[in-house]
């Protein structure tokens, strides 16, 4: 997973990378990485890329990020079924790649894996795959971080989970009893704003096989179901 900056003088590739397993939906292939974000600066004529920077400090499976170039800010998210994840917003140094942490905010739900920011850069809609609960939060307007939680609109309506998060079937797999399992409930994957006016969001919910629509009203900081479409044969 990559996020992209760019300067005058170089371009920044930031790649985000897996340090556990044991607490992921899916079943990554590979090895856990003993870090989870590095910066990369490459050569636009040849794609040539030097290693600059490795954040040390604690972000467990920044699954999803995403680039805020009119504050020079990052945002990861972190994935895991087993807590909440987190949403943290890094800010970018323009000359070495630095990633430094200046906020980090509770993603109101499980395995968070995306991002979205409105037209305004006034809120962010986040969503959370293990119990497909999907959130507004509000922005500084100075810094970019994540100040507030506006809303969390949940498709399970409060119900528990079927699946246990200590004891699941790999989501990667398509196999009878995976699909039996990960359809038995819901699992919001992404949300996307449409792009004219930015106040229709829909999600595609993996479990249940549908994409919902929704309004979304960014004074309010508010997302309201306006109904749902078919999304493909079951367990596809």
């Amino acid at each position: 997973m990559r996020a992209y900056a760019q300067s005058r003088r170089s371009q920044f590739i930031v790649v985000s990378c897996y340090t556990r397993f044991d607490n992921l939906a899916h079943g990554p292939r590979g090895r856990e990485a003993k870090k989870s974000l590095y910066t990369f600066w490459m050569d636009t004529s040849d794609g040539s890329m030097v290693l600059l920077s490795v954040v040390k400090e604690d972000c467990m499976n920044p699954a999803f990020s995403r680039w805020y170039s009119r504050r020079n800010v990052m945002y990861t998210c972190t994935e895991s079924v087993a807590e909440n994840g987190l949403i943290d917003t890094w800010s970018v140094d323009s000359k070495t790649g630095q990633l430094t942490r200046i906020g980090s905010f509770d993603a109101g739900g499980t395995s968070t894996c995306y991002i979205t920011l409105d037209k305004a850069a006034q809120n962010m809609l986040v969503v959370n795959y293990w119990n497909a609960t999907i959130g507004v939060f509000g922005l500084d307007p100075e810094s970019g971080a994540v100040t507030c939680r506006r809303s969390l609109f949940d498709p399970n309506e409060g119900r528990p989970m079927k699946a246990r998060h200590d004891r699941h079937v790999n989501h990667s797999e398509n196999d009878p009893l995976a699909q039996k399992e990960r359809q038995s409930d819901p699992h919001s994957h992404a949300v996307i704003l449409d792009p004219f006016f930015g106040r229709i969001a829909y999600v595609p919910d993996l479990g249940m096989d549908l994409i919902r629509q929704f309004h979304y009203d960014n004074e309010e900081g508010t997302l309201s179901a306006r109904g749902t479409m078919s999304s493909g044969p079951p367990g596809a």
